[in-house]
């Protein structure tokens, strides 16, 4: 079978350029380790302005901690947007953080849920976690215990301080049928939502 050069050069340039991301972004996480902020935000940002999403993640963690920049949450934000819209579960995370915290955009519960939601459907436990208070308290989401108390046991699933003693809050608060329909959307979440992220 005869392949045509014209389709052979774009894809060698394509593997050539995914080899050379990985090692720049690889650069940029060991500079990033050994305190070589300016190497790090260097890499980091040639590999953003080109649509890498980790790049944009590590990117927008370097300005919302202030490490090598000046801390600009309004950066942070924008880095950390441009990454979560591309599914990076992480950025989506730490966005629904900036915008329950106010900080770099407004105040927005309902936006700090959605992009909560986004990251716990991909086993974050944290964001699973900050999930499950929203619903508890009716915070940019439908006050739900039973949606709160599944959220929580998923989180604790994943270790997170503070999941148990949300998960035993909720509990007191709920009758006994509803704690059976929790324990149920529980194992589903579990299932979902835990079970395939976790590293055993």
């Amino acid at each position: 079978m005869r392949i045509r050069v014209n389709y052979i050069v774009p894809l060698l340039l394509f593997f050539a350029c995914s080899v050379v991301g990985a090692a720049d972004l690889a650069n940029g996480l060991d500079a990033l380790d050994r305190g070589d902020y300016g190497i790090a935000l260097k890499e980091f940002r040639t590999l953003a302005d080109q649509g890498d999403a980790r790049a944009q993640f590590r990117l927008g963690t370097m300005f919302a901690m202030g490490r090598g920049v000046r801390r600009s949450y309004t950066e942070a934000a924008y880095w950390l947007n441009k990454a979560a819209a591309q599914g990076n579960a992480h950025a989506q995370n730490d966005l629904g953080v900036l915008y329950e915290l106010g900080r770099g955009v407004p105040v927005d519960a309902k936006d700090a849920g959605r992009w909560f939601r986004k990251a716990a459907k991909q086993g974050i436990g944290a964001a699973q976690l900050s999930l499950a208070s929203l619903y508890r308290e009716g915070r940019g989401v439908p006050l739900d215990r039973i949606e709160a108390f599944a959220w929580a046991n998923a989180a604790t699933q994943f270790g997170e301080s503070e999941a148990q003693q949300l998960l035993d809050s909720i509990a007191r608060e709920m009758s006994p049928e509803q704690i059976n329909q929790a324990q149920r959307r529980a194992k589903q979440y579990v299932a979902l939502y835990v079970a395939p992220f976790r590293k055993y």
